[in-house]
């Protein structure tokens, strides 16, 4: 099986509802597990995933498609050609609100309210795989260096110091709603990491530069974003708020 294959079969299943038993599954799941950019490819993919459905299940219903559809189906003496034209057009109606909501859904950015929310969402689903680093290195130095030969990557110009005092493992770059993100991972004692995300802040326009810090938790994992100049950050652990907290900005 290769890498095109692999990816056909896991686009084909959708977050919770992977058919472990089937023989072409497990060979394309283990494929993704040893190909790093198969690995980035389907947090993404389940990332979005997770998006349209949840777009999907918060549209509103056209007003009275249920009693129309249900008229449809139900029984009636020969209805007049007028009356199955209205039917028809009533059901074509419905299915253009659905595209059209579809197409607003990729066609206009999500209201700056949510954005903050799916962005701390999507960045935790990438570490909870335990994302494999482009570039490894102890000297955050040289990092930064790496990341600045990327170009369209951006360099955190902030590091918080409590989290810059860690010792750096490696990084990465990522991409959320097109733009890139870095993400610089830290070592901060008994075998777990911090994670910084780097993002411009245009992408975030609810984070401003002064605000609190916004916080969010998934499962066992908390972040916290916030803006520093042109840039917005975020960093996530594992643990609680307390545990966190040690490497934001000091107040």
């Amino acid at each position: 099986m290769d890498e095109q294959e692999a990816r056909l079969i896991l686009q084909a299943s959708r977050p919770g509802d992977v058919d472990l038993n089937d023989p072409q599954v497990a060979a394309a799941l283990q494929l993704a597990e040893q190909n790093p950019e198969l690995v980035r490819w389907r947090a993404e993919e389940e990332a979005f995933d997770r998006a349209m459905a949840a777009h999907l299940a918060a549209m509103p219903t056209p007003f009275g498609l249920k009693t129309r559809l249900l008229a449809e189906a139900a029984p009636s003496p020969a209805p007049s050609r007028w009356l199955r034209w209205i039917f028809s057009l009533a059901g074509v109606a419905a299915v253009l609100f659905l595209l059209l909501q579809v197409a607003d859904f990729w066609r206009y950015p999500a209201p700056s309210e949510k954005l903050v929310s799916e962005w701390s969402s999507e960045m935790v689903s990438f570490i909870k795989i335990s994302p494999p680093l482009e570039m490894e290195s102890d000297n955050l130095g040289a990092i930064k260096d790496w990341v600045a030969e990327k170009k369209a990557a951006p360099v955190p110009a902030d590091v918080p110091p409590q989290i810059a005092a860690l010792q750096p493992v490696g990084c990465r770059v990522l991409s959320f709603r097109g733009h890139e993100v870095t993400l610089i991972c830290f070592d901060r004692g008994d075998d777990r990491l911090a994670h910084l995300f780097t993002v411009d802040r245009a992408v975030l326009p609810e984070l401003q530069p002064g605000a609190a810090p916004v916080y969010s938790s998934s499962g066992e994992w908390v972040t916290a974003s916030w803006a520093e100049g042109n840039r917005a950050y975020m960093v996530t652990v594992q643990g609680d708020r307390a545990a966190l907290q040690r490497f934001l900005p000091s107040a």
